[in-house]
Parts: structure tokens; C-alpha cells; sequence
């Protein structure tokens, strides 16, 4: 396990960082929660159904900042997470990132899982077992989902604002997260 995460251990999972073995996985697993909102009417993700992130999701492996929640065998869930922002952050919350703040994207739960509170206790997780001296955890969604932008206030993520991007509207949120121990940068 890297610098970021003070264990490994999420309630009866394991968390660790994705390989270019998970990489085929991990985009079926994006693929499905883009196709399930989708079909909501919800055009979050909806480029992922056009194959033109994969490319971005194994970079993402290779550079490390890809995690995927396991049960033994099974991919419960994935998401990406780094303390140095992207172009898309850079775009989103502005550059250069002069705090401690860590970026969530792509957090997915697999359908076999959904419905039992795992994205919202991730997020519990994040927020208890990043390594940080102090700092913030930031998120970004579609500003068009009620139901994401609900689920992340009722998370304790603070709303800052909204922020235009490839002809959308984003919703930006970030949470303080509390006082604990260096981490390395990723």
C-alpha cells in the first residue's frame, strides 16, 4: 500500500492500487456505471461509452493514482485519487494547487455492490485514513445529477461553486480533512 492510505483495510474489503492487470476490469466497471446513468438521463460519464477514455484510464494505472476496492476475487469498486492536480483540476479549481488537496475522480461502485452504502462510506474512509497533515479532499460532478450533488452534500463535502468545462456546467465540492501524520506525493 502507498504513503496515501494509513491501511488498507476497508470494513470486509481491500483497497490497494490498480495494475495494468485490473486495467480491463476497471473499464467495464466505468463503462457500467456510465451505461446505468445513461440511462437515467444523466450524461455524466457518457464519453466512457464511447471509448474514449481508456486510453486515460491505463494511464492513470501506470501513473498510480487508479485504486480499486476488492472482495477476495471480485472488484467491488475504483477510483483515482492524487494530491497533484490535472489538467482537468487545473481547468476545474483553477492552477496552480497551492494546498494540500487531494482530487477524487472516477469513484464507481460495481452493480453487484450498489445499494449497500459503500460509495458513502468510502468517502468516510478517505476522510479517516489519508495520510495528511491537513488538507482537503475535492470532488467534482455534473452540475445536472441532483442525485450525486445531494449524495456528496450529504457526505459533509462543502458546495464551493460551479465551473464551466467542454460545454458543461461542474459542481465543485471539497471537505477538510483532519489532522494526521506527512504524506509523499503521487
Amino acid at each position: 500500500m502507498n504513503t496515501f492510505f494509513r491501511t488498507s483495510n476497508f470494513g470486509p474489503f481491500t483497497i490497494r492500487q490498480a495494475t495494468p492487470g485490473d486495467a480491463t476490469a476497471v473499464i467495464e466497471l466505468l463503462k457500467g456505471v456510465a451505461k446505468r446513468l445513461h440511462e437515467r438521463g444523466i450524461n455524466q460519464w457518457e464519453f466512457l461509452l464511447r471509448d474514449e477514455e481508456d486510453s486515460e484510464i491505463v494511464a492513470a494505472i501506470d501513473r498510480g493514482v487508479s485504486y480499486i476496492v476488492t472482495d477476495g476475487n471480485s472488484l467491488v469498486a475504483t477510483f483515482n485519487l492524487t494530491n497533484k492536480q490535472n489538467a482537468w483540476d487545473q481547468t476545474l479549481w483553477g492552477a496552480p494547487n497551492e494546498e494540500n488537496a487531494f482530487y477524487i475522480h472516477r469513484l464507481a461502485v460495481h452493480s453487484d455492490y450498489t445499494g449497500r452504502g459503500i460509495g458513502r462510506d468510502l468517502l468516510l474512509w478517505f476522510e479517516e485514513n489519508i495520510n495528511a497533515e491537513s488538507g482537503l479532499l475535492r470532488l467534482d460532478c455534473i452540475a445536472n445529477n441532483p442525485v450525486l450533488n445531494t449524495f456528496y452534500k450529504q457526505t459533509g463535502f462543502q458546495y464551493i461553486g460551479q465551473a464551466l468545462a467542454e460545454g458543461d456546467s461542474f459542481s465543485l465540492y471539497e471537505k477538510q480533512l483532519p489532522r494526521t501524520s506527512n504524506v509523499k506525493s503521487r
